[in-house]
């Protein structure tokens, strides 16, 4: 069976069709890694939302990062060790608590981002330009949904 036929057949029933969105998100996701992953030099796309999940709330420890990205302690640990090793990020241990480490953005990181501010951004436009700002406010609203999903799925 072909994957169009798949798809089709599946499309003829809500169940089908969530079975359908299921793997898509999976093939998209993995889709957009690795175009992001061919085009981004010295980064790959995990380590950049990691860099940009910084930016937004800076010196959070490795567990916190894990918890908002889906991903563990330790792959958050493995991705930081990373970009320190590259200078993006300087891990700190918590003054308070002894056991926890912080990451912080270093210079490059800025820079990077300047640098690059223009690829990523005409790499969204690129990714949605074939829809309607209503359709983007509609896929908007589903994502608080997806993630009440998971909340479920982890349960």
């Amino acid at each position: 069976m072909k994957l169009e036929e798949y798809i089709s057949e599946k499309g003829e029933t809500t169940d089908g069709k969530k079975s359908v969105v299921f793997f898509s998100l999976f093939v998209i996701t993995n889709l957009i890694e690795t175009i992001y992953n061919a085009g981004i030099k010295d980064l790959t796309l995990k380590q950049l939302m990691l860099l940009i999940l910084v930016s937004i709330s800076e010196g959070e420890t490795f567990t916190r990062y894990g918890e908002i990205m889906g991903s563990s302690r330790q792959n958050i640990k493995t991705l930081a060790k990373a970009l320190e090793k590259k200078s993006y990020v300087s891990i700190k241990q918590n003054k308070i608590d002894k056991r926890a480490y912080g990451i912080f953005l270093t210079k490059k990181t800025s820079k990077h981002f300047k640098d690059t501010d223009d690829y990523y951004t005409k790499q969204i436009q690129s990714l949605f330009s074939k829809f309607t700002d209503e359709e983007i406010n509609l896929m908007y609203s589903f994502i608080p949904k997806i993630f009440e999903g998971i909340q479920t799925m982890e349960k």
